[in-house]
């Protein structure tokens, strides 16, 4: 297992203009000394071709993997049109990670308007997955879904399984988050669907002072990544600004710190 960082992390930071985006990098690398780097797409600052050999070519410098590319996408809008603008941007992003070389596209499966039939969406929001399936197969890129909350087609891992099933496609895998299923154990959810995952965020709400995630149990979540022996990048999605309030440059280097001694206790 390899230790990494979704730049949502430092959101806050990279949206005040308190942290450039060659910033981060240098951080995750330097202060962090993490081995891969999940780049959300809105935090490229350009998305052309010559700006993106160039955060490549940063990556590369700072011996720093460039393990996945997020944007952000919703194939459960109504409209057809508003879809099809959603699975365009998907291709354009596909494009963007082959040129930086991430072997991992992180999308959404949707979110359906709240007075819309999840049912019936359900088809087509599947029908946009394997359009965007067959771009993502030409550039050797796997599609991996996150499945997710507030009002989505995917807050359980039944959900999800229904859907990774449906599809059927060695292409189109699972982001699995360790805190996203609202299924009434989420544990075993998460059990139930990693070996789906070529990439796992590992959610992060509070912090202890003493370097203890106070919301998640991560022994739990270690023995659930031993025993499917779990090979992927790890990437920390830090919360804690967001739920707790917790400032991003003092608690981040914890929650890092406490997921280098756990993948030590559990030699993963």
């Amino acid at each position: 297992m390899k230790l990494g960082l979704c730049s949502w992390s430092y959101h806050k930071s990279l949206e005040a203009g308190n942290l450039t985006f060659s910033g981060l990098l240098e951080k995750a690398a330097g202060e962090l000394k993490l081995g891969g780097i999940d780049i959300i797409a809105d935090h490229l600052p350009g998305a052309d071709k010559k700006s993106l050999l160039t955060y490549k070519k940063m990556a590369t410098d700072l011996h720093l993997t460039i393990c996945c590319l997020s944007p952000g996408n919703n194939f459960g809008k109504a409209a057809a049109a508003e879809r099809k603008k959603e699975v365009e941007a998907i291709k354009k992003w596909l494009e963007a990670g082959f040129i930086l070389g991430a072997p991992v596209l992180r999308i959404f499966s949707g979110w359906p308007e709240p007075c819309a039939d999840k049912e019936k969406l359900w088809p087509l929001m599947v029908e946009c997955i394997k359009e965007c399936e067959k771009y993502a197969k030409d550039a050797g890129i796997v599609l991996a879904i996150e499945p997710h909350n507030d009002g989505g087609f995917l807050p359980t891992a039944v959900d999800t399984l229904r859907l990774v099933k449906e599809i059927n496609s060695e292409w189109v895998k699972l982001n699995l988050d360790t805190g996203n299923y609202q299924d009434k154990d989420n544990y075993k959810a998460i059990e139930d669907t990693i070996g789906y995952a070529p990439h796992i965020h590992a959610k992060v709400h509070h912090m202890s002072e003493d370097n203890r995630e106070l919301y998640f149990d991560y022994d739990r979540i270690f023995q659930i990544l031993k025993k499917a022996q779990y090979r992927g990048f790890f990437s920390l999605e830090f919360e804690g600004q967001d739920f707790f309030q917790q400032d991003e440059m003092v608690y981040i280097p914890k929650a890092v710190a406490m997921l280098k001694r756990y993948a030590l206790k559990y030699e993963i």
